[in-house]
């Protein structure tokens, strides 16, 4: 680079700069002081400089606005929003995603229907078995005790081998009945979901949405 025209550089470089400060310089901010009157000037005053701010040029033009900042409050607000905003986004595309699979599991609506009910009396066999375990069980609980009340109508007591025949099967009642209520809790939300499912697969078969 010749001298010249480092020098042309330079001197481009400082017209610029003295350019660029003259419109800063005729550029006014104004803002709102605390009575609600228009100020202004060019520095905003320490206690206003976080308040909204107008930048003015020399023909009374606002050529720029620095918004006020948030408030805690405002901020809080806003993340909560953004937050209901996330949540919304997750289940839309979390709904997506099941209807996809809906869709793709089901060809017609006559095998959602056949699917639910092929698992419903699976679920209500397994139910029935385990009641029929559990009636066997509650008869041979009622034998032992008929056997032990034998022995107390006797004045003796029952043999401790009995007692702990009792206690054992009792629990082994307690438990089937807990599995039982269990299944059956499990049956009623398998019933609910098919329920969603075929209502839904008619709505995206239909269009609707």
């Amino acid at each position: 680079m010749t001298n010249s025209v480092r020098l042309f550089t330079a001197l481009m470089i400082t017209a610029l700069l003295l350019l660029t400060s003259q419109v800063n310089a005729k550029n006014i901010k104004c803002w709102v002081n605390k009575n609600g009157i228009r100020e202004c000037g060019r520095v905003v005053p320490p206690e206003y400089s976080q308040t909204r701010i107008e930048i003015v040029n020399d023909r009374g033009l606002v050529v720029e606005v620095i918004e006020a900042a948030k408030t805690p409050e405002e901020l809080a607000i806003e993340k909560e929003r953004e937050e209901l905003r996330r949540l919304r986004e997750e289940e839309r595309k979390e709904r997506a995603r099941l209807d996809s699979i809906l869709l793709n599991t089901y060809t017609t609506e006559r095998d959602l229907i056949l699917a639910r009910d092929n698992n419903i009396k699976a679920a209500q066999g397994q139910i029935d078995i385990s009641k029929g375990n559990l009636k066997l069980l509650e008869t041979n609980l009622a034998e032992l005790q008929e056997q032990a009340a034998n022995h107390e109508r006797a004045g003796r007591t029952p043999p401790e081998t009995l007692v702990d025949e009792i206690k054992t099967l009792s629990l082994q009642i307690k438990k089937k009945k807990q599995i039982i209520e269990g299944k059956e809790i499990a049956l009623k939300e398998m019933e609910e979901r098919f329920g969603r499912d075929l209502k839904r697969f008619r709505e995206l078969k239909s269009g609707r949405n």
